[in-house]
């Protein structure tokens, strides 16, 4: 079974080693631009009436939605793969459901904002952008 093992490590070795690569790739970047999208987020997002009023007036709009989930959607699939792999997994779920439209979003949000150690960490990282801290 062991020499099984390491014949398929050998075997795939260069796959391995550019899975490696990616992942810490992927680390430093979410690293890096978690704080500066927590950033661009309003403090008062979680307090607003209605924030997910979708007004579209020109294809322009429509555009900016489409890149914005694009993000949101490569977000969240980082997210998933950074569960098992080195990286801030579960913050970069949160940004891409952030930045995702989907119905129900908002009830889903709140649940998420009023979790205490999820509420603190996004705070935490808010400082580290110089930003002021979330309100709920």
């Amino acid at each position: 079974m062991l020499d099984f093992i390491t014949d398929l490590i050998t075997q795939y070795e260069d796959m391995l080693v550019l899975a490696g690569v990616i992942s810490a790739v992927v680390f430093v970047v979410t690293l890096l631009l978690t704080p500066y999208l927590l950033g661009l987020i309003a403090s008062n997002y979680f307090t607003m009436e209605n924030p997910h009023k979708l007004e579209i007036e020109h294809i322009g709009h429509i555009i900016a939605v489409i890149v914005r989930s694009v993000i949101g959607l490569m977000l969240l699939l980082a997210g998933i793969i950074m569960l098992v792999t080195p990286g801030q997994g579960v913050i970069s779920i949160l940004l891409g459901l952030f930045l995702l439209e989907f119905p129900g979003k908002r009830k889903l949000e709140l649940k998420i904002i009023n979790h205490d150690p999820t509420f603190k960490t996004l705070n935490w990282l808010r400082a580290k952008a110089n930003k002021p801290p979330f309100e709920r």
